[in-house]
């Protein structure tokens, strides 16, 4: 049976049949290992985690517990949501710290971790992975800032933003081209005549990129990076998304810092479910 077919009353007994704290509801399978963790890190809670199958699915849950009619828990995307000013919390529903699990994940000390480990080379290359970051960010910043406006006006423009394959020099290059992120551009203005201005994006200008980015379109562009340089040192090697998952979140589970920005932020959000 899935969750969809539970009724309210029943959801709301969940927690007391499955003996835990409480029931967790995610879009998706990725999400249960990283709000697992969250909860093993941040509190002393036990949850039970249960993915719907996608965001469409979770929305359900989300109106309910903001109407008083479930009490269980959703941890979802926090995609531009938090950057608005209608943007009104609610203890029950948690939010990811970027724009989704992806931001929090691919850290610059994982990615030269993962190269590390397949290269088999003990040294670090974090300044470098901060380097192409950088440049990553630079690059796709006004892709971002558009995209961030379309959701503040409820645009609903296709802006593109959502996975990086079609701006970049190759298929398999990890650098975007700029001319043809810029005709891009050019295009989405000259078919909506969408413009921003230093205003529109206030929300967010002191927010780093790599947080705003957009999930599917970091990991996209970390897969590119991580193999072209491990392809550098052992040519016949690579390695696939899942498997970069799987390092991430080990990484999330043993070296990640929760004392920091971040770890501080899930820690509040679950530390208010209770309060």
């Amino acid at each position: 049976m899935s969750a969809l077919e539970y009724s309210d009353d029943a959801v709301n007994a969940l927690d007391a049949f499955l003996e835990c704290d409480h029931v967790l509801f995610v879009e998706g399978d990725d999400d249960v290992l990283f709000w697992s963790t969250v909860f093993e890190k941040c509190s002393k809670l036990t949850v039970d985690i249960r993915p719907v199958g996608g965001v469409n699915e979770l929305k359900p849950y989300v109106e309910k517990i903001k109407s008083g009619e479930l009490l269980c828990l959703v941890a979802q995307d926090a995609d531009y949501t938090r950057y608005v000013s209608s943007f009104s919390p609610h203890p029950r529903i948690l939010y990811t710290y970027g724009y989704s699990i992806e931001n929090t994940l691919y850290k610059s000390e994982l990615i030269s971790t993962v190269i590390g480990l397949w290269t088999k080379k003990d040294a670090s290359c974090v300044r470098e992975v901060n380097e192409w970051l950088s440049i990553l960010s630079r690059i796709s910043a006004p892709l971002f800032y558009l995209d961030f406006v379309n959701y503040k006006k409820e645009l609903k423009i296709d802006t593109g933003a959502g996975h990086c394959q079609q701006f970049m020099l190759s298929r398999l290059s990890e650098e975007i081209d700029v001319a043809k992120l810029t005709d891009h551009l050019a295009l989405i203005h000259e078919r909506h005549g969408v413009v921003y201005t230093d205003r529109d994006i206030n929300e967010i200008k002191k927010v780093p990129l790599v947080v705003l980015m957009r999930g599917h379109f970091l990991q996209s562009a970390v897969l590119r990076f991580v193999n072209k340089k491990i392809k550098a040192i052992r040519r016949n090697s690579s390695v696939s998304a899942d498997a970069l998952y799987a390092h991430a979140i080990h990484h999330f589970q043993s070296g990640f810092p929760w004392r920091g920005e971040e770890g501080k932020y899930y820690s509040r959000q679950i530390s208010d479910i209770s309060s």
